[in-house]
């Protein structure tokens, strides 16, 4: 796990002058946003068109010492979805990391709690892609990690990686796989082995169990025939566990000062256990009635499949390009995991000193690891994306982003496409303050 510097170049920048013990980091920022989308929820067919503003402040926080540093990011978006107030939403964002130095050894702790949109992270490795309604998802992680330097060329790293998920579901979404809580544990071990100065191999194994759950609860009073009340109750209990093996090998290359190449390649074994348990119970009892309790519990499967990445990223004098591609094996809301498998492609271009354009695309294919005797639909799907951007640099301060963004998803159990086109402006603000926290 590798600390953040890049949220640190602003603030090393305001505190380069002397030294001390400690140098605190205090960096605010603001930014508003105006989207326009003709498919917001990416149905295949649209009912209607949204304008959403987003007004976001943050805050980083922390200090930087000899041999340890310590940032906080603290971050709130305020979604204001003009003609559907019923999706206004306040994200709230908290991220910490913690990184420590000795002589031989390393330690290093990120932690986040974040409250956020569905509709803002479905599309995401570990969504779902169901975008129809809004319900807020609440994350909370912990990734301490430890290295040791056995010598200047090899290095053991132990990581621990722990994720929970849990939405704020309505009745009507109580069956909704979609949005099932999930929470995954992950220890990896890795080797790093330093060939020479540009060439770095590293080994790693991994043990991760991924569980899921959804439950959901209703009652009801009945008039009985002899005038009698009994109120009936149905429930339903939906649960996965999977654990799973990887193991990999990668290396990174440093061609030159300017082009980086990380390549890896690995096998996974995954095994599932799914039950599902439909109950209606009745209280109290009438006469020619029975309780019911109804368990499915299948028989466990298991799974093997291919584990990979390629990351290559070049820096020139015009800007600086990345083109990744990867497969990996993700926990997510659709109450399994995913195999996911994604290309992508980033451009920057900077035309003068002020002025630069972008362009993204990426391509996802998503994948259910369940097999579930009652989910007859399953959640496979393809995402694609392009978006491309330009960006004015007012001031030092400010900057304005202008940007389009063409999303097509399709399901496998559909015979169609959904697609959206996204147009969103963008205005930032970072002070340039000179301020040290005594």
């Amino acid at each position: 796990m590798k600390f953040n510097s890049k949220l640190l170049l602003p603030a090393l920048a305001v505190f380069s002058g002397n030294c001390q013990a400690f140098d605190w980091l205090f960096d605010p920022r603001f930014s508003a946003t105006e989207r326009y989308t003709d498919n917001l929820r990416m149905q295949i067919n649209p009912t209607r068109d949204n304008l959403i503003t987003t007004l976001s402040p943050g805050v980083l926080l922390g200090y930087m010492a000899e041999n340890h540093a310590l940032n906080a990011n603290l971050n709130w978006n305020e979604l204001i979805y003009h003609g559907e107030s019923e999706l206004d939403l306040s994200e709230k964002i908290a991220n910490m990391n913690h990184q420590f130095t000795g002589e031989r050894f390393k330690t290093d702790i990120a932690a986040q709690y974040a409250v956020q949109s569905s509709i803002n992270t479905q599309l995401d490795l570990d969504g779902s892609g169901n975008l129809q309604v809004q319900v807020p998802r609440t994350t909370r992680s912990l990734a301490p990690s430890f290295t040791y330097n056995f010598t200047e060329r090899n290095a053991l790293q132990l990581s621990y990686n722990y994720v929970d998920v849990a939405f704020d579901r309505t009745e009507a979404l109580a069956n909704n796989l979609g949005y099932s809580d999930y929470d995954n544990q992950q220890l990896t071990a890795t080797f790093f082995h330093t060939y020479s100065q540009q060439l770095t191999f590293n080994f790693s194994g991994e043990y991760s169990v991924f569980n899921s759950s959804n439950n959901s609860n209703t009652s009801q009073n009945l008039l009985l025939p002899d005038n009698s009340i009994t109120n009936r109750s149905t429930g339903s209990k939906f649960e996965q566990q999977s654990t799973n093996f990887l193991y990999r090998g990668g290396l990174q290359y440093q061609y030159d000062e300017q082009t980086q190449l990380a390549l890896s390649a690995g096998m996974r074994q995954t095994e599932n256990h799914t039950s599902f348990l439909e109950t209606v119970t009745f209280d109290p009892l009438p006469l020619g009635l029975n309780n019911v309790f109804n368990l499915v519990n299948p028989p466990a499967t298991k799974a093997s499949g291919h584990v990979f990445s390629a990351n290559l990223n070049r820096k020139t004098e015009w800007g600086n390009f990345s083109v990744s591609a990867a497969q990996q094996l993700n926990p997510s809301s659709s109450g399994n995991q995913q195999q996911t498998t994604n290309f992508s492609g980033n451009l920057l271009y900077n035309l003068n000193e002020r002025w630069s354009t972008a362009l993204t695309a990426s391509y996802l294919i998503s994948e259910d690891t369940r097999t579930f005797v009652n989910n007859i639909i399953d959640n496979n799907r393809t995402l694609s994306t392009l978006t491309p951007s330009l960006r004015w640099r007012w001031t030092p301060e400010i900057n304005l982003d202008l940007s389009y963004t063409y999303r097509q998803q399709d399901f496998s159990f559909l015979n169609d496409s959904a697609i959206g086109n996204n147009l969103q402006l963008q205005f930032s603000y970072q002070p340039q303050i000179n301020r040290q926290v005594k």
